[in-house]
C-alpha cells in the first residue's frame, strides 16, 4: 500500500533542531516501511529541503505550499491511507476523500489548550471536534491518552457502543543501536533534564531541590545538563528568563545548553551523560503525556528518574529501568542513594535499553496501524452530541462591569448564592443603568466618603490580620501582638480586625480589650466554608489558606469600614499581604494611608515549603501579594532579602521599609531562669540545648528531625551528654530521639532559655527572619545555627553566633561551645548588645513614623 504521511514537520534531520513531531513520524515511516509499505511523507514547504538521508531510509518526501497544492499532491499520489501526524492538519485537505485517515493525537491538543491563555477554550474544543469527525481512525501515545479520547468521540458523534477507534501506539524508538553505559571510579555523573519550554510543564519545584542536593551530596562527583529552548516552529520567541532560583544554582554544578541539532544532541547525551530526568508538576497534560524526551533517554541507555504519576513510570518500575520519584521532599534522598551506589548505573542502562526493544521498537509498535491498514474502514459518525457552531455573539453591553475596586488584584470571589435565570433581564437593565450614571457617580461617591472620612478623623490605627495571635505561640503571632502593644503607646487606640465576624481587639497603653461587632454586622459576609473551598480549588496550599481568606471574603472590608468610621482611625495596616485588600479599601474610600507587613515574601516561601504547589497556584499567589505591595501606601519588610526580592519583583524602592523584627527585653530582664534538670528529669550530667517554634510548621518540626537523625548521633559519637528541649505547640506523636524531648506551649519561653546552656537552630527552610534568634539573644544564649536559621539577621559567625551548615561541623560547634563556659558567656554577651536596640516599644517608634505620615 502506499501511505501518505501528512507533517507540520520536515523529515527527521540529524542536522537539524527537530520537533516531537518529526521524531514520532519517523518512527511511523520506518515502521509502515519495515512492513513493506511505501510511504511519501508531505509537509510544508516553507521548512525546506528533506535531508538526503531519506532516500536510505527508504522513504520520499514532497512538500505543499497551500490547500491547493496539497490537494493536487493527494490526487497526483493517490494514496491507498492518509496519516495526519497532528489533529489541525485536516482542516486542509479536500472534503471529499476516498483514501481512510488515520489521525494521530499522541499529544491531547485540549489538556494542552488550557494551558495556552491566548485561547478560547470553548472554540478550541468545538474546532477539535469538527476534525475530529473528518477522521477514520485515532492513534494515541498510551492507555491514559485514549481513555482521554473516548468522550471526546462520544461528542464527536462516533458510535463507540462495540470498539472505540482508537489505537495505543507509543513514541516509537530502535532507530540505531546502542550498547549500555559504562561506569568507572572516575566518571563524574551528569544528570540530564530540558527540552522545550511549554507552559503545561513546571519544573523548577523539582529541579532546585535536585540541584542542592548534586551539591550537597556529590562532592564534585555529579552535575546537571539542562536543555532549554522555544518550539522549534515557533516564530520571533523572546529569550528564556532564568527565576530568580534557577539564577543561583551553582555554575559548578549546572551546565547549561541551547536546543541542539538531533544528531549532535543524541551523540552529546551519549557521549557526556548518564540519566535522564523526567520531571515536573502533576497536572492533566503531564499525566496524560507520552514524553519525547525520556524516550530518548531510553533509547540511548540513559536510565530515568520520573515521577510516580506517568504511565511510563510502570514500566521504568517493572524493567528497573530508572528511579520513581513521587514526591518533591524524597529528592535529596534519592540523589543520595544514587551517589552512594552509582555504578548501579550500569545495570539499568542494560534495562533501560532492554525496555525500548521489548516495548518501544518501531517494528513492534506499529502493529496496530498495520492490522488497521489490512482491512481500513471509513466511518461515518452521526450527529455531534454539543453545536459544534460558534455560538451568535452577544450585542455587548454599552458599558463594562463595574470594578470592586480601582485596580485590584483578580481574585474572583465566590457567590453567595446563585440568582435564579428570571433576574438575568433585571440584571442587565441594572448593569446598563449603572454604566450610564458610572462616569459621574464614582467621583462623586469617592469625595463624599472622603469627606465623611474626614470627619472625626483620630491618631489611631487598624491592624487587619489574622485571629491566632493570642497566645503568642509562634513568631507571627508575637511581632503583631507585640507591633500592637507598642503602637498602643504612641497613638490612641490600635483596633486589631481578623477573620472573626463576632470579635475585635482595641488596645490601649498596652492593654488588650475584647469589643464584639453588632450583630447585623457579624451576619454579614459570604459562606466561611465556600470561600475555603473556593480557595483550595484555586490551588492555595490548604495549610495557609486561611492567610488568603480576605481576597473572597468581602466581609473584612466591611468591618474595617465600620471601625474606621466608629473609631476615626485612618491608618490602616495589613498583616500579610491578602489582608490589605480591606486596608487599601478602607484608604481608597475614606482616604489616610495604607500600610502593608511582609512577615515573609509568600509567594516564595509557598514555593519552598509547598511540594505540591501548582505552577498556576504560584503565579496566583505572586499577583495577589505583588498586586498589593503595589497598591499599598508602604511596605514593610523584615529583611533586606525580602526588601531585595520585592524590587526585583518592581515593587518601588519608595515604598519599601525595612524594619526589623523586636524582642520582649524587659520580659526577658525580669524572667528568672528554671532548673530545667527537675522539671524536666534530665541527668545532671547532660547540658540542655534548647529551640522553640511550632511543630506544626514543617521547617520547625524538620528541624528537629534533622537534630534527632543527624545532630545528636554525632554529638553521641564525641562523646557529649546533652538533651535537646523542643518547646512550643504541636509536637509530633512519635519520639523522635531519646535525648529529644518535645515540652508542649509554656506560658512563657524567657525562663526555658535562661536555664538552657545553649540554643541550637538546625533549620533548612523556612522565610523571613528567625524571631527565635532574637529571643535567644535577648536571654544571653549563645546560638549555633544554620545560615538559613539565621537568615534576615545581620550578625557574623563567631561573634554573635557561631553559623555552620555541615551536620559534622554543627555537632563539632555545639561540643566545642559546651566545653568553653567563657566562650558561650562572651557569644551571649555579643548577642544581647545584639538585640539592646529592639526592643518592641523602638520597633514601634519605626512603625509610628509611617503611621504620622497619613
Amino acid at each position: 500500500m502506499k501511505i501518505l504521511l501528512i507533517t507540520h514537520g520536515e523529515p527527521l534531520d540529524p542536522e537539524r533542531i527537530a520537533s516531537g513531531n518529526s521524531v514520532r513520524a519517523h518512527g511511523l515511516a520506518l515502521g509502515l516501511i519495515a512492513a513493506g509499505h511505501a510511504v511519501v511523507q508531505v509537509y510544508p514547504e516553507a521548512l525546506g529541503e528533506p535531508t538526503p538521508l531519506i532516500a536510505e531510509r527508504g522513504l520520499r518526501a514532497r512538500r505543499y505550499a497551500d490547500r491547493e497544492t496539497l490537494a493536487a499532491l493527494i490526487d497526483e499520489e493517490a494514496p491507498d491511507a492518509l496519516i495526519l501526524g497532528y489533529w489541525e492538519l485536516i482542516e486542509l485537505l479536500p472534503e471529499s476523500l476516498a483514501a481512510p485517515i488515520v489521525l494521530d493525537v499522541v499529544a491531547p491538543r485540549i489538556l494542552e489548550a488550557m494551558y495556552q491563555e491566548h485561547l478560547d477554550l470553548a472554540d478550541e474544543v468545538r474546532r477539535t471536534l469538527a476534525c475530529y469527525r473528518r477522521a477514520d481512525r485515532f492513534l494515541v501515545g498510551n492507555r491514559r491518552q485514549a481513555s482521554f479520547l473516548l468522550p471526546w468521540l462520544l461528542l464527536a458523534g462516533f458510535d463507540c457502543r462495540a470498539d472505540a477507534p482508537i489505537d495505543v501506539l507509543p513514541i516509537s524508538a530502535g532507530f540505531e543501536r546502542v550498547d549500555p553505559l559504562t561506569y568507572s571510579p572516575d566518571t563524574r555523573l551528569r544528570l540530564v533534564a530540558g527540552g522545550v519550554s511549554w507552559p503545561w510543564r513546571r519544573t523548577e519545584d523539582w529541579l532546585d531541590p535536585l540541584v542542592w542536593a548534586l551539591e550537597r551530596h556529590g562532592q564534585g562527583r555529579a552535575g546537571l545538563v539542562m536543555f532549554a529552548g522555544h518550539y522549534v516552529y515557533a516564530a520571533d520567541q523572546p529569550p528564556l528568563e532564568l527565576s530568580e532560583r534557577e539564577r543561583i544554582w551553582p555554575e559548578s554544578i549546572v551546565e547549561r545548553h541551547g536546543l541542539l541539532p538531533y544528531g549532535e544532541m543524541r551523540a552529546y547525551l551519549r557521549r557526556e551523560c548518564h540519566i535522564g530526568l523526567e520531571l515536573a508538576d502533576a497536572n492533566p497534560e503531564r499525566r496524560h503525556s507520552q514524553s519525547f524526551r525520556a524516550m530518548e533517554f531510553l533509547s540511548l541507555g540513559l536510565p530515568l528518574i520520573c515521577n510516580g504519576y506517568t504511565e511510563l513510570a510502570e514500566l521504568v518500575r517493572d524493567y528497573d529501568a530508572g528511579w520513581i520519584v513521587d514526591r518533591v521532599e524524597d529528592v535529596d534522598g534519592l540523589i543520595a542513594a544514587i551517589l552512594e551506589h552509582p555504578e548501579s548505573v550500569e545495570l539499568k542502562s542494560a534495562n533501560a535499553l532492554r525496555l525500548v526493544e521489548e516495548r518501544f521498537h518501531y517494528s513492534r509498535t506499529i502493529q496496530p496501524v498495520l492490522d488497521f491498514l489490512a482491512a481500513p474502514v471509513r466511518v461515518r459518525p452521526g450527529a455531534p452530541l454539543i453545536d459544534l457552531e460558534p455560538p451568535t455573539p452577544p450585542v455587548p453591553p454599552s458599558v463594562e462591569e463595574p470594578a470592586a475596586a480601582p485596580h485590584e488584584p483578580s481574585v474572583r470571589t465566590p457567590e453567595a448564592r446563585v440568582p435564579p435565570r428570571g433576574s438575568a433581564r433585571l440584571k442587565t437593565l441594572a448593569r446598563a443603568a449603572l454604566g450610564r450614571v458610572r462616569p459621574w457617580l464614582k467621583p462623586l461617591v469617592t469625595t463624599l466618603t472622603r469627606g465623611i472620612g474626614r470627619l472625626g478623623r483620630r491618631r489611631a490605627v487598624i491592624l487587619v490580620s489574622r485571629s491566632d495571635i493570642r497566645p503568642t505561640n509562634h513568631g507571627a503571632a508575637v511581632k503583631i501582638e507585640r507591633t500592637a502593644w507598642g503602637l498602643s503607646f504612641a497613638v490612641e487606640a490600635v483596633y486589631l480586625i481578623s477573620e472573626d465576624r463576632v470579635r475585635y481587639h482595641e488596645v490601649r497603653q498596652g492593654r488588650f480589650v475584647e469589643r464584639t461587632f453588632p450583630r447585623w454586622l457579624s451576619a454579614l459576609g459570604p459562606d466561611p466554608e465556600r470561600v475555603r473551598a473556593f480557595l483550595l480549588d484555586s490551588g492555595i496550599p490548604a495549610d495557609d489558606a486561611f492567610l488568603y481568606r480576605p481576597t473572597a471574603d468581602w466581609s473584612f472590608i466591611a468591618r474595617t469600614l465600620y471601625l474606621a468610621l466608629r473609631s476615626g482611625a485612618r491608618v490602616y495596616q495589613a498583616e500579610f499581604p491578602a489582608y490589605g485588600r480591606a486596608t487599601c479599601w478602607a484608604r481608597d474610600l475614606l482616604g489616610g494611608r495604607a500600610l502593608l507587613v511582609e512577615h515573609n515574601v509568600e509567594y516564595q516561601r509557598l514555593a519552598d515549603q509547598a511540594p505540591d504547589l501548582s505552577r498556576h497556584g504560584y503565579e496566583m499567589l505572586r499577583k495577589i501579594e505583588l498586586g498589593w505591595c503595589n497598591r499599598s501606601d508602604a511596605v514593610v519588610v523584615v529583611s533586606e532579602a525580602d526588601r531585595q526580592r520585592l524590587l526585583a519583583d518592581g515593587v518601588a524602592p519608595e515604598r519599601l521599609h525595612h524594619i526589623p523584627h523586636g524582642v520582649d527585653l524587659d520580659g526577658f530582664e525580669r524572667a528568672a531562669p528554671l532548673d530545667l534538670h527537675a522539671l524536666h528529669g534530665i541527668p545532671a550530667d547532660h547540658a540542655i540545648l534548647v529551640y522553640h517554634g511550632i511543630y506544626l510548621y514543617p521547617p520547625n518540626l524538620e528541624a528537629m528531625e534533622v537534630m534527632a537523625h543527624e545532630i545528636l548521633p554525632r554529638l553521641e559519637r564525641l562523646g557529649v551528654a546533652v538533651t535537646v528541649l523542643a518547646i512550643g505547640a504541636h509536637p509530633p506523636a512519635r519520639e523522635l530521639h531519646p535525648r529529644l524531648r518535645f515540652t508542649g506551649p509554656v506560658e512563657s519561653v524567657a525562663p526555658y532559655l535562661k536555664g538552657a546552656d545553649l540554643a541550637v537552630v538546625p533549620l533548612q527552610k523556612g522565610g523571613g527572619t528567625r524571631m527565635k534568634i532574637l529571643d535567644y539573644f535577648a536571654a544571653g544564649l549563645a546560638v549555633v545555627s544554620t545560615a538559613k536559621g539565621a537568615e534576615g539577621i545581620p550578625i557574623t559567625s563567631g561573634v554573635e553566633a557561631l553559623i555552620v551548615d555541615d551536620h559534622d561541623a554543627f555537632a563539632q560547634a555545639v561540643a566545642e561551645l559546651l566545653a568553653d563556659p567563657e566562650r558561650r558567656v562572651r557569644l551571649g554577651a555579643a548577642a544581647r548588645a545584639f538585640v539592646a536596640p529592639l526592643d518592641w516599644r523602638a520597633i514601634a517608634a519605626r512603625y509610628l513614623e509611617l503611621v504620622d505620615s497619613a
